[in-house]
């Protein structure tokens, strides 16, 4: 099957993004195993550590960064194995994801649309879509989202229509957050039928009545670039739109969110305790009434140290044994929703984003005001948690794992 859409219409650009984004311009590199994945995240994370301070201030939206995430191959590590790819367990991941988080939360949140897609591909696309569209991943194609909707109606419902038009379909509405979908190929747009059915449209970056707002203003997550979509009158081929309604029973998407948004929140919190480290053990100076020399000698400097230490431990081996839970419930069941899975996940994503904040704020209590200072920039850290943390209301967390604990259900 052959798809030519991004030849068509990679001359024009309708968006105010800062270039065009067409094919990949140098093959993708494809990962073989789960260790492969972990060293080239790495590899990667030491290269986006190093200006994640300055594209945080300036608001420098990562497309070099991005253009090397694709080739590195990172971005398929979800691609089946009967398709070629990887398919590396939630564990690994996990891992990945917080390796990423941890070097800049932005970049690492632009991973979650191409898993999410990967999982809905997988679980009911025909084969002929799967052919496609995972041969776009492992080529290198970046996959953003247009799935969550402004306004005041609950978080989770789609106004977004999707109509059929003779042998092809029609999109209109707009979209909100919609993470990685300016620096992407391939855009994933949740819509309802005429029956009220789920459908997700799988839309050229330039398809003509698709507009990309690059208008995220938020204080943290700053180059997520997180816009608008409008879509209006959009045309979209019967090969590119998927029966996500058929997905709910049958895709992994009820849990991937929170293992990933834990892993980020995860790599934020590790990296504002590197971050203390350093600043205390470089710069910070005692307190005059404490008797000692060093900041290090503190006692009470070294208390919030271990308890840091601590929780960021507790969050993290928690995620991973959720993780492996739902490689196994999945590996015994098939993909699908299971209250055990959510359950672990949720108290994983609790004690992550508690890891998050905590660590985020105590650095500055720790370092004092010098540490404040625009040139270290270690604000982001705490912008970056309390920004990625209200995904998702860490309260009902609490209710999920009560119910299930208490009822089973």
């Amino acid at each position: 099957m052959t798809d030519t859409s991004f030849a068509r219409h990679a001359s024009s650009n309708p968006s105010a993004s800062e270039r065009n984004v067409t094919a990949p311009a140098r093959p993708a590199q494809v990962i073989r195993s789960e260790r492969e994945a972990v060293e080239t995240a790495e590899r990667l994370a030491a290269v986006f550590r190093l200006n994640a301070q300055r594209r945080d201030v300036e608001r420098q939206l990562p497309w070099q960064e991005l253009d090397d995430f694709a080739h590195s191959g990172l971005l398929a590590i979800r691609v089946p194995k009967a398709f070629g790819g990887a398919e590396v367990s939630y564990r690994t991941l996990t891992e990945v994801v917080a390796i990423i988080g941890e070097a800049d939360a932005s970049i690492g949140q632009l991973m979650l649309s191409i898993i999410l897609a990967c999982s809905v591909i997988e679980a009911v696309g025909r084969p002929e879509q799967q052919a496609l569209f995972f041969g776009k991943i492992l080529e290198g194609y970046r996959w953003g989202n247009g799935h969550a909707e402004g306004g005041s109606l609950p978080a989770g419902t789609t106004r977004t229509q999707i109509t059929r038009e003779g042998d092809h379909y029609r999109v209109n509405g707009s979209k909100a957050y919609s993470t990685g979908a300016l620096f992407s190929q391939l855009i994933s747009v949740g819509c309802v039928d005429e029956n009220g059915q789920s459908k997700t449209a799988v839309l050229d970056r330039y398809a003509p009545g698709l507009s990309i707002i690059d208008d995220w203003d938020g204080f943290g997550q700053r180059t997520t670039a997180s816009g608008t979509l409008l879509l209006d009158n959009v045309r979209v081929e019967h090969s590119h739109v998927l029966d996500t309604e058929q997905g709910k029973v049958s895709a992994n998407t009820y849990g991937i969110p929170d293992l990933f948004h834990s892993a980020l929140d995860l790599g934020i919190a590790r990296a504002a305790f590197r971050d203390t480290l350093d600043y205390v053990r470089e710069h910070a100076r005692p307190y005059a009434r404490t008797g000692v020399t060093a900041v290090a000698e503190d006692p009470y400097v070294l208390e919030i140290i271990g308890d840091l230490h601590t929780r960021i431990h507790a969050g993290e081996a928690v995620l991973e044994k959720a993780a492996a839970l739902f490689d196994r419930v999945t590996a015994e069941q098939g993909p699908g929703p299971s209250i055990q899975v959510s359950s672990a996940l949720a108290t994983a994503k609790i004690l992550t984003t508690e890891a998050a904040l905590l660590a985020s704020n105590k650095l500055f209590q720790l370092g004092g005001a010098s540490s404040t200072r625009l040139e270290y920039g270690y604000d982001r850290h705490w912008r970056n948690a309390r920004t990625h943390t209200v995904h998702d209301p860490v309260a009902w967390k609490f209710n999920l794992i009560g119910k299930f604990q208490l009822l089973g259900r």
